[in-house]
């Protein structure tokens, strides 16, 4: 008997191939659907819209060339990317054809009925998903489809049965397209609804807002959920995610009327079916496709849904199961023994005698197991030594995503407790940030799926104590023995420090390459403002002060001093000078500039100041502390000066830990810590690593230049201090700056007055060019010196030592053909050692170039006016005089 049925069989199957066959050779005709989906890619509920059309569509007696785009109306707001996607879709369509148009939801049935003639004239449209359609809106327009109507009566019917207590309603939804619909059906349905009910509506909350309120409701309460999104620190929540939170912190019952919000927090209720849905849409697609007119086709306004409950919830709640409706479908319910199926009772009969064989076997073999399990668990101990010794965070997971073990370096970072406690858990459960842990899953599941290793991906991740890290990531599959892939196996490297280093780096290098190019265009740029101002002022000096010319000359003196100045602001930032250093008590530095900020700033922004006492000293030039303090004031100012604030000034000695002083790249040690923070909008952070690069600014060109963090740097740098940025705890930014100690006792200030002295005194000026020559001899006479002024460094020399004791003074400039100005002053200092000299250029390398020669005794950098030459005469002539 079983021989004749299986040559039947055979005979049948031999019989149904070539039929087969020639069925395939018959080319299905094509057919060219445009699918419109409001919303985006792993929107669950217009997924399964999307599943149900193509169950039908794919199973057609048409090949049908499925195009979907997805409006993403979730996450922009319908009305802002509108007339964006007409441009695209114009320009993407204008050569295509398409027999059919279909849509999801509100916003894709909006866009295609007002856009429908400019994009697809004369091509039918059917729709699905739609909330709150009116019966004249699709009549006579080529134009049909599925209405999304659900019966709220049976859900709320359920819920007093379920709650009989329950006397209020709260609507929780936002106000998009789409929500705004399923409200007003809400409305209508409640408006009708037989029993008495209280009625509120929570419309476009926050989550938190939603989350605090929940918490307080009365127990007389019940929520239903209406989905939508979150955009929580520019994260997008779900509405199972949305859904989740609420339930968390919420002591009365949710229920909601959508098949894909199940099994989220919601007790359940009268349920929409996505799938369902898109499968009558497709049922629809089809029949026009087959020639039907869709003004001919009535669109579907039934309700549909199923009862679909919680058990976990409903566990929860100590529900009564007995009051379900009859036919409700119940998830997360465990099974029961006595429900499996007559082949699952022989499956596991026949897999018990098995397991007795198998276990006859195993007592065989006792004794050698366990010798290899011995062997096994010295090899594990081994390994997870070796595991725990490793400092980069591994784990291992099985193909079901959930851990199997951890090194000790895991544990350590996120706070755990290293052992076992982790092993069955999945990532959302160890890892608070859900967006890495979103990630982490999704990467989990695409090694394991695709079988192939991804290596060195750089993240983002908060540690146990909040700190963000920036990781390294590598997953590889786990293969057994036959090959197959049972987990995956994740590697993370720690990288926050190299960053760190690398970042300093690169702005070192920066700094270095501009500071290059300004070194060289500023000597030939100081010398052509030196001459102007010179020239101005001697022009000044020989007309009317009230003229107009006078006047005019002014404002020239005026514009070429800015000149200056801009000039040394680029070499502040690129190569600072280290001339007035001098041991300096950064605390007196810093309350003379707020007592300067205070009085400048408008009431609405508040100056604070916290100086600690007995701070130690700095090497340092007050001036530029003075500069540092008022460009990050500045800064401060402009973020504050709409809305108003504090700012924040801060002066203390800080620990600088081996950590700590890498990431700044300096040694760890005592400093003294200037701070500087305010309680505004905070700096993106997408352009956080440019805020120093020079003349990058987000003001407008006239508000500034782009220079004053820039020369904040150069400062710090040339001070070998180190400079730290961060977001501010509740919003706005904080600068922190460490500054090396220096000695105690030597806290001062020197000023020297720009007032001429020593009248009378007879100084040799030495320069190259021209302009100059002829100025500055002249300037410096009207000052009532005596001045030899010559052009040539070997002229200079000779008379020099053709007329010994005859000069109290020698100026001369750096760059000069054959002789530079520290050769001479080499030479000089060989023939009247006694001989004082300043050093004029207008490169800040000069500086280091004199620093050898002690007949040198002061340098200045052009351009320099009548004030600046006063003061550096006078500096150097009355040092001279008291003999130092």
């Amino acid at each position: 008997m079983r021989k004749i049925l299986c040559l039947t069989l055979l005979l049948s199957c031999l019989c149904a191939m070539p039929v087969r066959a020639a069925q395939g050779a018959v080319e299905k005709p094509k057919k060219s659907v445009l699918c419109l989906n409001s919303y985006h890619h792993g929107y669950q509920w217009s997924d399964a819209i999307m599943r149900g059309i193509r169950s039908v569509l794919d199973n057609s007696h048409y090949k049908i060339d499925l195009q979907i785009e997805y409006m993403d109306a979730k996450r922009y707001n319908y009305d802002d990317v509108t007339h964006m996607l007409l441009r695209l879709y114009k320009e993407k369509f204008k050569h295509e054809k398409f027999d059919l148009i279909m849509t999801s939801d509100n916003d894709a049935y909006s866009f295609a009925m007002q856009y429908r003639d400019i994009l697809f004239p004369g091509v039918p449209l059917v729709f699905c998903g739609v909330n709150f359609l009116h019966t004249d809106d699709t009549d006579s327009d080529n134009a049909t489809g599925v209405i999304e109507i659900f019966d709220l009566s049976k859900t709320v019917d359920v819920a007093l049965r379920l709650h009989p207590d329950k006397k209020r309603i709260v609507v929780v939804d936002d106000s998009s397209t789409t929500g705004s619909a399923i409200e007003r059906q809400v409305r209508n349905q409640l408006s009708r609804y037989k029993k008495p009910l209280t009625v509120e509506y929570w419309t476009d909350m926050s989550l938190k807002d939603v989350v605090d309120r929940v918490a307080i409701l009365p127990h007389d309460t019940f929520l239903f959920f209406i989905p939508y999104y979150q955009v929580i620190d520019g994260r997008f929540l779900t509405a199972e995610e949305v859904m989740q939170v609420i339930s968390t912190r919420s002591h009365v019952p949710i229920y909601t009327a959508w098949e894909f919000l199940a099994g989220n927090g919601a007790v359940g209720g009268n349920m929409l079916s996505g799938y369902m849905h898109g499968r009558k849409a497709a049922a629809v697609a089809l029949e026009i496709l087959d020639g039907k007119d869709a003004d001919d086709i009535p669109v579907f306004r039934e309700t549909t849904g199923e009862y679909i409950f919680d058990y976990a919830v409903m566990k929860r709640l100590k529900l009564n199961m007995d009051l379900l409706p009859e036919g409700s479908r119940i998830i997360n319910a465990p099974k029961a023994f006595y429900e499996l199926s007559k082949e699952l009772f022989w499956t596991i009969m026949v897999s018990f005698v098995l397991l007795v064989l198998i276990l006859i076997f195993l007592t065989v073999t006792m004794l050698e197991r366990r010798k290899v399990e011995r062997k096994i668990k010295d090899q594990l101990a081994f390994q997870e030594t070796i595991m725990d010794t490793i400092p980069q965070l591994v784990t291992w997971k099985d193909a079901e995503g959930k851990f199997l073990g951890t090194n000790r370096s895991f544990s350590e970072f996120f706070g755990l407790e290293h052992g076992s406690g982790i092993v069955h858990k999945t990532t959302y459960d160890v890892i608070p940030d859900l967006d890495y842990a979103s990630w982490a899953s999704g990467a989990d599941k695409s090694v394991i799926g695709k079988g192939q290793a991804f290596r060195k991906k750089r993240r983002k991740l908060a540690d146990a104590k909040g700190n963000l890290a920036w990781i390294e990531v590598t997953k590889v599959p786990i293969n057994d023995r036959s090959g197959q892939i049972v987990g995956v196996l994740s590697m993370v490297d720690n990288i926050t420090t190299e960053l760190n280093l690398e970042k300093q780096l690169l702005q070192s290098q920066k700094m270095e390459a501009i500071g290059t190019l300004a070194g060289g265009i500023a000597h030939d740029f100081n010398n052509i403002l030196t001459s102007i101002i010179n020239s101005t002022e001697l022009a000044v000096g020989d007309l009317d002060p009230e003229s107009m010319t006078t006047r005019d000359l002014e404002r020239v003196l005026k514009a070429a001093r800015r000149g200056g100045r801009v000039v040394k602001q680029i070499l502040a930032f690129s190569r600072p000078s280290t001339e007035g250093f001098r041991p300096t008590d950064v605390g007196g530095v810093i309350t003379e500039a707020l007592g300067l900020l205070e009085s400048s700033m408008p009431r609405k922004i508040e100056v604070r100041s916290r100086i600690a006492e007995n701070l130690s000293c700095v090497y340092a030039d007050p001036t530029q502390i003075h500069q540092v303090v008022m460009n990050l004031c500045t800064n401060s100012f402009h973020a504050l000066r709409r809305a108003g604030g504090v700012i924040e000034v801060r002066l203390d000695q800080a620990e600088l830990s081996r950590e700590d002083a890498d990431m700044l790249g300096l040694a760890p040690g005592e400093y003294v810590r200037l701070v500087v923070e305010d309680n505004g909008p905070g700096i993106p952070q997408d352009i956080v690593d440019k805020i120093f690069d020079p003349f990058f600014t987000t003001k407008d060109k006239t508000e500034g230049t782009g220079l004053g963090l820039a020369v904040v740097h150069g400062i710090v740098h040339s001070h070998k201090g180190g400079l730290q940025v961060a977001p501010r705890d509740g919003g706005g930014t904080t600068f922190s700056i460490y500054l090396p100690k220096g000695d105690e006792d030597l806290c001062g200030d020197v000023d020297f007055s720009g007032e001429p002295r020593n009248l009378g005194a007879r100084i040799l000026f030495v320069e190259d060019d021209v302009d100059q020559l002829q100025t500055t001899p002249r300037l410096l006479e009207t000052m009532g010196y005596f001045v030899d002024g010559l052009e040539n460094p070997l002229s200079a020399m000779r008379l020099v030592k053709e007329m010994p004791g005859e000069f109290d003074l020698v100026i001369t400039d750096y760059d000069m053909p054959g002789m530079s100005g520290t050769q001479l002053s080499r030479r000089l200092a060989d023939i009247e050692p006694d001989l004082p000299v300043i050093l004029i250029s207008g490169r800040e390398d000069a500086v280091s170039a004199a620093a050898d020669l002690p007949n040198i005794r002061l340098v200045v950098i052009k351009p320099y006016d009548k004030k600046d030459l006063s003061r550096a005469i006078n500096t150097v002539l009355n040092n001279e005089a008291q003999g130092e």
